[in-house]
């Protein structure tokens, strides 16, 4: 080659002009990746939340019926004691009525010792019978 003592000098620069080109370029993509990566990570992300919240969606449905159906058996039950506890009030008003009776009459029974845990319909069993 005639020319190789021009065109050795000529290729080395144009190679390092193409290594300094390529530089940016090659941070630029770099910088594209971390992105593009940064996006995947985000997409993924809110897929997640996205199915907790469709989850918690279907769910409010079968809980809302299940409070309901918990309303109407606490109603039911308000209803049915509503008449026991009305009783339960003129059996203690009978009792507080027998008792002055007696304290009227001078009758004196020693009182047993009343059980915290009993009804007063289990306290009224427990009294000896009345001559």
């Amino acid at each position: 080659m005639v020319f190789d003592f021009v065109l050795r000098p000529v290729r080395s620069v144009v190679r390092a002009v193409n290594q300094d080109a390529l530089k940016p370029l090659e941070e630029t993509e770099h910088e594209t990746l971390e992105a593009v990566r940064a996006l995947d990570r985000a997409t993924e992300s809110i897929e997640h939340h996205v199915q907790v919240i469709e989850t918690l969606a279907t769910s409010v449905g079968p809980l809302t019926e299940s409070v309901d159906r918990l309303t109407e058996t606490m109603q039911d039950l308000v209803k049915m004691l509503g008449p026991m506890a009305g009783a339960e009030r003129e059996m203690q008003r009978a009792e507080h009525g027998v008792q002055e009776a007696e304290h009227f009459f001078g009758f004196r029974r020693p009182r047993k010792a009343v059980d915290p845990g009993a009804t007063p319909a289990v306290e009224a069993e427990a009294r000896p019978p009345e001559s």
